[in-house]
């Protein structure tokens, strides 16, 4: 499969799920947390992010996507890898303006066109040794955000399947965004972002790239509209901030 191949019936994120991305946000949850992102934000290398019109804080996420190869239905920990059918990278994009809107759910700033890049190729993952892989991410080359999974990540790529399988049907070609760790920054347009996972056996993502595009005008008046203050600024740029 190709990762233009991807018809998602959805995208799955969680929230919190790296010990350095838990530092930075002060908070450590003891079970997983998720939330949906819109299928139509899948993206893919090569292509453009649109930044939303009036909006300013775009920031980005580098993540290890996981993509579901068979039905699965109440998997057991130890069962939860064989369902993964393929591993890649993953960016998933958001507008802090917005993020007031509906906090957790995050559906305003989650879920524009184009938000969800996927790519650049799609790992096999029956022969992956699930805590063997590594995060990297990068602004214009350089590096930003750098994470081992069997060093930083809380919740292994199999507790989540599982966990997630107990509450809804994965269905083939569904996707599970891990989570990222810490580095996450706002980017402007002009910007080219690349998130690349790697594994101990070798194999890669390749980098997944994209170019930051943002769209004139103002948002359209119906519902919420862009919104930033002090603590919004912080959380938008984390500690990548200080290294621009």
């Amino acid at each position: 499969m190709e990762a233009t191949d991807l018809r998602p019936s959805k995208i799955i994120a969680v929230h919190l799920n790296y010990h350095s991305r838990n530092a930075e946000r002060g908070k450590a949850p003891e079970t997983p947390s998720y939330f949906l992102k819109a299928p139509s934000t899948l993206n893919h290398t090569g292509q453009d992010v649109l930044r939303p019109p009036g909006c300013q804080l775009l920031a980005m996420e580098a993540e290890v996507a996981l993509i579901i190869g068979d039905v699965c239905r109440n998997a057991a920990i130890a069962d939860a890898w064989n369902y993964v059918g393929w591993v890649a990278a993953a960016n998933d994009f958001g507008v802090y303006d917005l993020r007031y809107a509906d906090p957790g759910s995050n559906v305003h700033s989650k879920s524009f066109d184009t938000f969800t890049p996927i790519g650049a190729r799609l790992m096999k993952a029956d022969a992956l040794d699930p805590a063997g892989f590594h995060l990297r991410g990068w602004i214009n080359g350089k590096l930003v955000q750098d994470a081992a999974m069997s060093e930083d990540l809380v919740f292994s790529f199999p507790y989540l399947v599982a966990d997630l399988s107990r509450v809804m049907t994965l269905n083939r070609g569904d996707i599970i965004l891990t989570g990222t760790p810490r580095g996450s920054t706002v980017v402007e347009p002009g910007d080219f972002v690349e998130v690349e996972v790697s594994h101990s056996s070798g194999a890669s993502s390749n980098r997944l790239g994209n170019k930051i595009v943002a769209l004139p005008g103002d948002l359209a008046e119906t519902g919420a509209q862009p919104r930033i203050n002090q603590k919004t600024l912080a959380a938008a740029y984390g500690s990548a901030v200080q290294s621009r």
